[in-house]
């Protein structure tokens, strides 16, 4: 299994907690950290690489919110168990794709919160009818304000 953690450089211009979370990630994604894997809290790795403790909080917190590492009420944080099909070689191209569509829909002038809004529907009812056989957005047709009308 490979070191973690590794030295952090002091001396990049990489901010100390980019270089702890893509060692991370680069550890998550060659599987020298397993899923489920307990990670070390916050004091402890912090003084295993001789840093302020905001150092990891700050690298934690960007990776429970990309969703590569979950904290657990009463066992900490650990490594979140993949549950996609996704290869981290079409990481970058999933991510344009998701770009590209938020940025259509604003440029439709969808505001942010309804776009989320309607995918987290559009995600349950495609759970819920996985081969597609109604159409999702014609679930939602009153939902959403159409160009011209002052209703919803």
């Amino acid at each position: 299994m490979a070191e973690f953690p590794k030295p952090l450089d002091k001396n990049s211009d990489s901010p100390l907690w980019v270089q702890l979370r893509d060692q991370i990630v680069q550890d998550i994604r060659t599987g020298a950290l397993a899923p489920e894997q307990k990670m070390p809290t916050v004091r402890d790795l912090s003084a295993e690489l001789g840093v302020s403790a905001s150092v990891v909080n700050q690298a934690y917190r960007y990776l429970r919110a990309t969703g590569y590492l979950e904290s657990r009420q009463g066992s900490g944080v650990r490594v979140r168990k993949r549950m996609d099909n996704v290869n981290d070689a079409d990481f970058d191209k999933t991510s344009k794709l998701i770009d590209d569509f938020i940025n259509g829909m604003v440029a439709l002038g969808v505001p942010l919160n309804e776009l989320a809004q309607s995918v987290s529907w559009a995600v349950a009812a495609r759970t819920l009818d996985p081969d597609g056989s109604y159409s999702v957005m014609g679930l939602y047709e009153d939902i959403f304000e159409k160009p011209g009308s002052s209703e919803k």
